[in-house]
């Protein structure tokens, strides 16, 4: 979703909102078969037919017009199919990895719904629901037009009248409104009169309009508006669309002189908009460039092939020679980051170059300390920074030679970095034979919080998670630990989950590397991981429910997240994807807190190394091993290796093997953990609360009763202003189910709920203070426990 804070359009935060909608993790899911943008009202016809040259996977459903992408059901439901789509109807395309979105006008979710009902034009579509996903808001409903420009979880966060002349004036100038820059309406009531100026003559978005496709655009208009845009054009610009045509216009455009400055602006604030200039600007530069190269499109095109030559040298280059080379292009290539070409996607090297520019600052520095302790303090200082600046560089790209020439340079830069940095950590281990683990406070949970375990959350991936949280309004607490050894789940997942002292010291280090639990000494399964979790009177909190805690005094664990399963699956592109599972990680960690845990606590079991074009192999013999791994191995009793060999953390006297330095035991290992580096043995530990529920312990409800519908409520002490509330999702007043009331002097109060319906739901009884926040909650049951 747009941000905020950005200059935006409402078409851009459509486009980046069903893109949203149709998200997935390769590596985990299933693509959806399609995006169903229902619309009952038609109310979007005007922004689809904008989105349309923005969106080649934007399918109509409506009369067969293949000029607009449009047809019956059955078409619909054929062209989604990709192998269909290939063979029938090859000028339908777009990327593998995108979502097809259907528009629907004048359908209903609730007409999808209808079983039998359905109608039978539509009923081809139906089972998309199931296998597809719908764009909707978070409470379920569809998006209406004044839901996306009201809505601060999703949409623009402005603000519009209720009246009935203002929704009339805000969907008749939605053609217009669609490509308004938003900034000017921030920060004041929209009413009638603001959406009718929308419709009053712009002439510089009418002359990018036309610019863009000038047949078009003449189409559209009657004989007395192109009359009087000429006019204006004539007297604003010095230029006539009629006798000196859109070339001239083009070149006017890019060279921005004088008045021209004015449209050019306006284009470089939204260019996705006015999909026909780039190609016009293409044909109309001048032969002659005297200044502003950064108008011309071809130009950013040209530096980015220069620049794509320079990096893929930089493979066979030496780290120090690489890093000053780095430097040296960031300040010839640095500034097409601020074209407009940039934000269109035609510098994704430029864009790659900041961070590469950032990992070569980072790797400058050789790794210190005079022990593992020192190490891991600088690395939490500032080493991880250069872990992070990879990751950004490969996700800065997405076309294989750009991959390539990125990867190239990541390793000359990087790979040396962490070798000796491994090593060197590696070396002061052996020499201390501590185990590190033992250094780590027992995790402890307090009543009222959650642990959220997030598999392969890396220190760099943790301190982004934590920045994001921040962002969002959540008062974040951090602090990190040292990974179990060896760094691998099965081993590292139990080390920080809430057992207390359950886990036996394993007799014998198994093939798989987990340690046994209970008096049967077997190994420590997921299953009984969580089995073992339940019995310690832990809520088991399951990902596809909002978690609410079922007693006041509950402790929890959770699980999200995919880092490891995608960098086993996807090798350096897990980078594409590291934003996404963080927005979801912290989507989950909000969906807590909002549930009614008071802290969410995020754990993890290790970290990782990720080298484009793989680790360096080593060959460690299989004969010489129980069980070998790309960065760790179960050595046979009898046998000697000659790479460092480490105490298991669940017996010290069971040894394994890990490969050196950076180095792996098997070939063209791009994504691997198991090994001994600062990389994979730090790990963040982050709690995070919101600051509406960090007063939550000041005031507790002390007794709770229903007779019939009606809940009696006490709170100690009372709370002067208070107001008590029951609700579904604590944090929400729009989950009230009840209509709130003041508490009275003694802390007392009644609430009704009038939907008999509601018997036996969950909810939270809440007591929130004068401003809104939470600072009393109790689960209860609508109409009793019976």
């Amino acid at each position: 979703m747009a941000n905020k804070g950005e200059t935006s359009t409402l078409l851009e935060v459509v486009q980046v909102s069903l893109a949203h909608a149709g998200r997935y993790n390769p590596g985990d899911l299933v693509a959806p078969g399609a995006v169903l943008w229902t619309d009952a009202d038609g109310q979007w016809r005007p922004v689809v037919q904008r989105l349309r040259a923005l969106m080649p996977e934007l399918l109509t459903l409506g009369d067969y017009d293949t000029s607009t992408r449009t047809g019956p059901a059955i078409w619909l439901r054929c062209v989604i199919e990709p192998a269909v789509r290939a063979d029938k109807f090859p000028d339908l395309a777009w990327p593998a990895e995108v979502v097809p979105v259907i528009y629907m006008p004048g359908v209903s979710r609730q007409m999808l719904r209808g079983g039998e009902e359905c109608p039978d034009a539509l009923k081809s579509l139906v089972e998309l629901q199931y296998r597809g996903t719908v764009w909707a808001q978070k409470n379920g409903r569809d998006w209406t037009v004044r839901a996306l420009l009201v809505s601060d979880d999703g949409g623009l966060a402005l603000d519009v009248a209720e009246d009935r002349l203002t929704a009339q004036a805000m969907l008749g100038a939605l053609s217009q409104l669609a490509i308004a820059p938003v900034t000017p309406l921030r920060g004041k009531r929209l009413e009638a009169e603001d959406f009718d100026r929308l419709m009053i003559g712009d002439t510089p978005r009418d002359l990018l309009l036309w610019l863009g496709d000038p047949a078009g655009t003449r189409e559209q208009w009657d004989a007395s508006k192109w009359s009087a845009f000429c006019s204006r054009c004539r007297e604003e610009y010095g230029f006539d669309p009629e006798t000196d045509g859109e070339l001239a216009g083009g070149e006017k455009l890019g060279c921005q002189k004088g008045t021209w400055l004015g449209p050019w602006q306006r284009f470089a604030e939204a260019p996705g908009i006015y999909s026909g200039i780039p190609a016009l600007l293409r044909r109309a530069k001048p032969a002659t460039l005297v200044f502003n190269p950064d108008a011309w499109p071809d130009e950013a095109e040209s530096r980015e092939v220069a620049l794509r030559g320079e990096l893929g040298e930089l493979a066979s280059e030496s780290q120090s020679a690489a890093h000053t080379r780095i430097l040296g292009l960031e300040k010839d290539h640095g500034e097409r980051r601020a074209w407009v070409w940039a934000r269109l996607g035609m510098c994704p090297l430029a864009q790659a170059l900041e961070h590469l520019a950032a990992l070569a600052e980072a790797t400058s520095t050789a790794h210190g300390g005079e022990s593992t302790e020192e190490m891991g303090a600088q690395y939490r200082e500032r080493g991880y920074r250069a872990d992070g600046a990879a990751l950004r560089a490969l996700a800065s790209v997405k076309r294989d030679e750009d991959r390539k020439a990125i990867g190239g340079a990541i390793r000359s830069l990087y790979l040396p970095w962490l070798e000796d940095g491994a090593g060197a950590f590696q070396k002061k281990l052996l020499a201390e034979d501590i185990d590190l683990f033992k250094r780590n406070k027992p995790v402890a949970v307090e009543s009222g919080d959650c642990l959220l375990f997030v598999d392969g959350l890396r220190y760099d991936l943790g301190e982004r998670l934590a920045a994001a949280a921040e962002e969002r309004g959540l008062e974040v607490e951090r602090s990190w630990r040292w990974s179990a050894l060896p760094t691998v789940t099965a081993t590292a997942k139990p080390a920080v989950a809430p057992l207390g002292d359950g886990i036996l010291s394993a007799s014998s280090l198994v093939a798989d590397f987990a340690p046994q639990y209970g008096d049967d000494r077997k190994p420590l399964t997921t299953d009984r991981l969580r089995r073992a979790i339940r019995e310690r009177k832990v809520e088991l909190v399951d990902e596809t429910v909002a978690g609410m805690p079922l007693r006041a005094e509950a402790t929890g664990w959770a699980e999200c997240g995919s880092f490891d399963k995608l960098g086993h699956d996807l090798g350096t592109r897990l980078a594409d994807q590291i934003d996404d599972e963080l927005m979801q990680v912290l989507d989950r960690i909000t969906g807590l807190l909002d549930a009614g845990w008071r802290r969410v606590r995020v754990v993890t079991d290790h970290g990782w190394l990720l080298m484009p074009g793989g680790l360096e192999a080593l060959t460690l013999p299989e004969y010489l091993t129980d069980s070998r791994w790309a960065r760790c191995a179960a050595i046979k009793d009898t046998s000697h290796v000659e790479v460092p060999v480490f105490g298991w953390t669940w017996n010290r006297s069971e040894r394994f093997a890990t490969a050196p330095g950076a180095r792996a035991f098997k070939r063209n290992v791009e994504y691997a953990h198991g090994g001994v580096s600062l990389q994979e043995c730090v790990t963040p530990d982050l709690t995070m609360n919101s600051p509406t529920t960090s007063g939550a312990d000041v005031v507790r409800i002390v007794e709770l009763s229903w007779t019939g519908l009606r809940c009696r409520i006490t709170s100690d002490p009372a709370t002067p202003g208070g107001i008590a509330d029951l609700r579904t999702k604590p944090n929400d007043p729009q989950a009230s189910v009840s209509l709130p009331k003041a508490v009275d002097s003694e802390g007392k109060v009644s609430l009704l709920v009038a939907d008999a319906d509601l018997r036996g739901t969950a909810v939270r009884a809440v007591i929130v203070d004068r401003v809104g926040h939470v600072v009393a909650s109790a689960p209860t049951t609508i109409g009793g426990e019976g």
